[in-house]
């Protein structure tokens, strides 16, 4: 998913996950693929403000279905590179990324350190990876998340080819219709590292977003869950500390002796 990483007949299977309601009526505002989401990043807080950090640092608590805590990772990237580094607090475990190749030492998680260099930065920043280069929009519709009343807009992000490790994936983006803002996505993973044998992607998931603060006048999550197409919970997250101000440590960009460069296979 490291990507420096629907329309309704492709969700139809899934049947519990959600229900979709039909194209979006003519003369709605906004109502292109491009306004719709340039009206969701304003309502998160705008692009300018956002791109003009200098980094995104979170520090993030991923909570495995059933677990009652889960693990703490800071991650910090540097905004415009998307270079990156992630601490795991107490532990000796460390991570990467330069741009091109990722390493670890003391690696104790069962997904590669190329893997979740930007994931999670990629899920909690959505709003503005929808306009990043060499994402492309699909026309929007509409769709219900389970039960949920809402009428929500959607927009499918795909990938040109051989944009970032996985062009494959692909985001739905379910957007409130009166606030604007992104409350949840559906999506895929084709990294093929972390794939089965035989297969070339993931089951799409539903990740949805469940609280939110303001931040240097951005609007974040600091809560979300990633449920399956049975609505089962896979996992959930809590973002502790969110910041847009700290400095890159650039000598974290050398690997230090003993560092472990990861080799999988995207």
């Amino acid at each position: 998913m490291n990507r420096a990483i629907v329309r309704r007949a492709s969700l139809l299977p899934l049947l519990l996950a959600f229900t979709f309601a039909g194209p979006l009526a003519a003369g709605s505002a906004p109502h292109t693929a491009a306004q719709i989401v340039d009206a969701m990043i304003t309502a998160h807080g705008g692009m300018e403000r956002w791109a003009s950090a200098p980094t995104v640092t979170i520090e993030d608590e991923f909570i495995p279905a059933g677990a009652e805590s889960g693990s703490r990772s800071v991650v910090t990237v540097e905004q415009g590179p998307r270079r990156a580094y992630i601490d795991f607090p107490g532990t000796e475990m460390r991570m990467a990324w330069d741009g091109e190749r990722a390493w670890s030492e003391n690696w104790a998680v069962p997904y590669p350190p190329r893997f979740l260099a930007l994931l999670n930065y990629y899920f909690v920043n959505l709003p503005w990876m929808a306009k990043d280069p060499g994402v492309i929009l699909g026309e929007p519709g509409t769709a219900r998340l389970w039960d949920d009343p809402t009428d929500y807009v959607t927009v499918k992000m795909t990938y040109g080819e051989g944009v970032g490790d996985t062009p494959g994936d692909y985001y739905t983006l379910f957007i409130d219709p009166k606030t604007h803002r992104l409350e949840a996505c559906e999506y895929i993973v084709t990294y093929k590292a972390i794939l089965p044998e035989g297969l070339t992607q993931t089951p799409p998931h539903v990740l949805v977003f469940e609280d939110f603060a303001t931040v240097d006048g951005l609007v974040v999550p600091t809560r979300y869950t990633v449920y399956q197409a049975d609505r089962s919970v896979f996992a959930s997250s809590k973002i502790h500390r969110w910041s847009f101000r700290e400095p890159f440590d650039t000598a974290r960009m050398t690997p230090p002796a003993g560092a472990v460069f990861d080799e999988s296979q995207p």
